[in-house]
């Protein structure tokens, strides 16, 4: 009797058990995390959302310390070319430099402005330099230029200039030429570095020496030991203005050999004016100075150039013997002058 009971119990019990299975819901089983996006995902995620803020002509700096180059390599479009610049770890990406994008208007009319220039251009005269002067203007026009192959920036404000110089490729040259005080010349010297080729409103000796000095600091203080001349030009007054700045005619010559004697880290490259607008004989004042100086110095003519022509006459300029011409507007619009003092 005790055989068959515990059988029966064992009987129920399975029975029971059994039921309680059958109608006990199945227990829940949480689906696996998802898992992280491939890395190179994340910095193409960071691009498409900074190109979709900035402008199609905009540049875009991405800090290296932060993303990996290998991923931003590996995400970035192969049409976006990369350029170094004067920052470390750090470079610019081009968003104008697609062969599949149109040209933009910057890039338009900087096309036109190079089609006028070898126009005007003298028949066997070396080429014209043209200076793209960008003052006011922002980097990503700056950009959009040098997608169209300009390299020679031109800038009229120290400060300016020296923060614009930290954010374009490391190949872009820069032409200083609005007015320098003497105790503003040793920061645009170490503020644009070996970038600034070219200071064209020199018009004493004392900014001259002040350049100088500037220079003979900045060689070897940043890194780089081998040799560096800055190119000046003598900023001549030819209209006799007394708006305008610049040196007297007949004071050039001697000028320009004080620079050449006293100043051995400054190459005087030549000579520069603004002339009176609508006045094209300031041009030809400027190609007689250039004959007295270099007869003082003893060099040819052609050893010295000629700053001369903007927007408005850079083609008159050249055709009366121009070899460096200052085109802004033109090529970038009009300006807003409302942020400067």
């Amino acid at each position: 009797r005790v055989l068959i009971r515990s059988q029966t119990m064992n009987s129920d019990s399975t029975q029971t058990n059994s039921q309680n299975t059958a109608s006990s819901p199945p227990s829940r089983i949480d689906p696996p995390p998802p898992s992280p996006p491939p890395a190179p995902l994340i910095p193409l995620l960071l691009f498409l959302l900074l190109s979709a803020t900035a402008s199609s002509t905009s540049a875009i700096i991405l800090p290296l310390s932060r993303i990996p180059l290998r991923a931003i390599a590996s995400a970035a479009p192969r049409h976006l070319p990369t350029f170094p610049s004067r920052h470390p770890g750090v470079f610019v990406m081009s968003s104008t430099l697609s062969s599949e994008a149109p040209a933009s208007a910057i890039s338009s009319a900087l096309s036109d402005v190079r089609a006028r220039v070898a126009e005007a251009s003298l028949p066997g005269a070396p080429p014209v330099r043209l200076v793209a002067v960008s003052k006011t203007k922002p980097i990503s026009d700056i950009m959009d230029a040098y997608a169209g192959g300009q390299r020679v920036f031109g800038e009229n404000y120290v400060q300016e200039c020296i923060g614009k110089a930290g954010d374009v490729p490391e190949d872009v040259q820069w032409h200083f030429m609005g007015p320098v005080q003497s105790n503003k010349a040793a920061a645009l010297v170490r503020g644009c570095g070996r970038a600034l080729r070219c200071v064209e409103s020199v018009a004493t000796i004392k900014l001259a020496s002040k350049l100088d000095k500037a220079v003979a600091e900045l060689v070897g203080a940043d890194g780089n030991v081998s040799p560096f001349h800055l190119g000046v030009y003598i900023q001549v007054n030819t209209s006799g203005e007394a708006s305008k700045s610049g040196a007297a005619p007949a004071d050039v010559p001697d000028l320009a050999k004080k620079i050449r004697d006293v100043c051995p880290n400054l190459k005087l490259a030549g000579l520069m004016t603004i002339g009176a607008a609508g006045d094209y004989s300031c041009f030809d004042v400027l190609a007689s100075c250039r004959v007295a100086t270099a007869g003082e110095l003893g060099v040819p003519e052609e050893a010295l150039e000629l700053s001369m022509g903007m927007s408005g006459d850079f083609e008159e300029a050249i055709r009366r013997g121009a070899t460096n011409v200052r085109v802004g507007s033109t090529i970038f619009g009009a300006r807003d002058y409302s942020n400067k003092k």
